[in-house]
């Protein structure tokens, strides 16, 4: 059950939104159904990005204006990226939850379930913060047009009707809010879920560490035999380990080197819209939404590249660990497969992105925190 918190409503929304592989019992009837839930969402986002591709062409000469579609434009193109990975690489992504839940990755003490009962916490607090903050910057942007007498709709796409029409303009309003909640919560569930298996992966480097520098003395006849069982399944552990980790980067690979990417141009487009405000002016509940819709982006690229920094630190510690434990009275075999396995440890586990000299870290968080400012720089003094 505390397994399930790490991933179970975030896998609940991706059945509803048909990219998650369904059970082989599942009937012929249900497998239609899931492909026409698919088929819907893939149709909104591509509705999306392409009334947002005409808005661009049509403001192509306008800075401000093309910077205000970048605004929702690179966030779709990422939600788009995730949808279609998920679905790609489904059959290979069920095998995570799998994994997660067989009894090799159980807990073997009482110290390794408060290790894993932290986590789980940790993984639904943020969770459900990251929600409510995402959740309330998508309301506060279908909300700012009410104070701006509906002169203008929540999304900068193309206007398929005039809006001063009374009967266009919540036709398209409300199709707006159709594509936004959606892809909205897609975010939240990819985010978190991506989250919540970095975490698991790094729980379970500390239990091995934690099992490592447990390996005691020899004291009895057979406890030469003893530790070398406790190398063996302490190598056979952290094989499966490797194997998890494979997967937890297949999973947020692709999508997160697209959002890498696109948080850059979504950065850059609000620092710009932010320095064009005054609160004089009667901006404040836009400038309000802009800088909450900032620090969901923020937080989206922080906390994937943070727990991934994490993993890498879990890793870096084993060596030690092992070299920590009582092997300076143990058997030659013994101390041969200590180090072995310590030539094994001395390599950290890096998830990288599509370019592999480039990891999610916390190095590549302030990296594009950097980036994104100094393009904001360049591009507020070459239209000053």
């Amino acid at each position: 059950m505390v397994t399930e918190d790490f991933y179970k409503y975030q896998v609940w929304y991706f059945q509803i939104l048909g990219v998650w592989q369904l059970p082989t019992c599942a009937a012929d009837h249900q497998r239609r159904f899931q492909s026409m839930r698919f088929g819907f969402i893939l149709v909104i986002l591509f509705i999306m990005l392409l009334l947002f591709s005409f808005e661009l062409l049509n403001n192509i000469s306008h800075v401000r204006e093309i910077l205000k579609v970048f605004f929702m434009f690179a966030t779709e193109i990422s939600c788009m990226a995730k949808l279609l990975h998920l679905k790609w690489k489904s059959r290979e992504l069920a095998g995570l939850v799998d994994m997660m839940l067989s009894p090799e990755f159980g807990v073997k003490s009482e110290q390794e379930r408060q290790l894993l009962e932290s986590d789980r916490v940790a993984v639904v607090r943020m969770r459900n913060f990251y929600g409510i903050l995402s959740l309330g910057a998508a309301g506060l942007i279908l909300v700012v047009p009410c104070f701006d007498n509906f002169g203008e709709l929540p999304l900068a796409m193309l206007e398929v009707c005039s809006i001063e029409g009374w009967i266009c303009y919540w036709l398209q309003y409300l199709f707006h809010t159709m594509c936004l909640l959606p892809t909205c919560v897609l975010n939240i569930t990819y985010d978190s879920v991506a989250y919540s298996l970095l975490c698991f992966l790094k729980v379970q480097l500390q239990m091995l560490v934690l099992r490592l520098k447990k390996l005691g003395p020899v004291i009895e006849p057979q406890g030469n035999e003893k530790i070398a069982m406790k190398l063996r399944q302490s190598a056979a552990y952290y094989n499966r380990i490797v194997r998890f980790k494979d997967l937890v980067e297949l999973f947020i690979k692709g999508p997160g080197s697209v959002q890498l990417m696109c948080s850059v141009l979504v950065l850059v487009s609000n620092l710009y819209d932010m320095s064009t405000m005054s609160i004089a002016n009667g901006d404040a509940i836009f400038m309000v939404k802009t800088c909450i819709y900032q620090l969901v982006m923020l937080w989206q690229i922080f906390i994937i590249c943070y727990a991934s920094n994490e993993v890498t630190v879990q890793s870096s510690r084993l060596c030690h660990s092992i070299y920590s434990s009582q092997w300076t009275g143990w058997s030659k075999a013994n101390r041969r497969i200590v180090l072995l396995m310590m030539q094994r440890f001395n390599s950290p586990m890096l998830l990288r992105t599509f370019n592999p000299t480039f990891t999610f870290s916390l190095e590549a968080f302030g990296s594009i925190v950097n980036c994104s400012y100094s393009y904001f720089a360049l591009l507020k003094r070459v239209n000053s």
